[in-house]
């Protein structure tokens, strides 16, 4: 364990090595009780990523796997039920479509590399 814990600088540090990718779109209400249209951004770090949609709102983490990004997170709710949020997309390219689901809301995703 504590081998695992004194490599762990050198794991982070080889991390923050790596370029990342920045990609940012719309978020569009497709179905459910939406808000309207709004901004996310997308930083994508070798297979890493943290998503942001409505300007920052909520953020999920979450993994590329063969083209494929996925993130879930379960917040508390207003009414204090567990209120869980979902993403995901394709990665083609430049560009990253997919769905950002919520409990009142399924949103379409299409995000565009900033810094090529």
């Amino acid at each position: 364990m504590h081998r695992i814990l004194a490599l762990l600088p050198l794991m982070l540090a080889a991390c923050a090595d790596a370029p990342s990718t920045i990609y940012a779109g719309p978020v569009t209400p497709q179905s459910g009780m939406c808000d309207p249209v709004s901004q996310a951004t997308l930083t994508l770090r070798k297979s890493a990523f943290v998503f942001a949609p409505n300007s920052g709102t909520i953020i999920l983490t979450g993994h590329l796997t063969a083209g494929q990004l996925a993130a879930s997170l379960t917040l508390p709710g207003a009414d204090k039920k567990p209120y869980p949020v979902t993403f995901a997309a394709n990665l083609n390219a430049t560009t990253i479509s997919g769905t950002y689901i919520t409990p009142r809301c399924r949103y379409g995703v299409s995000l565009h590399a900033t810094n090529d």
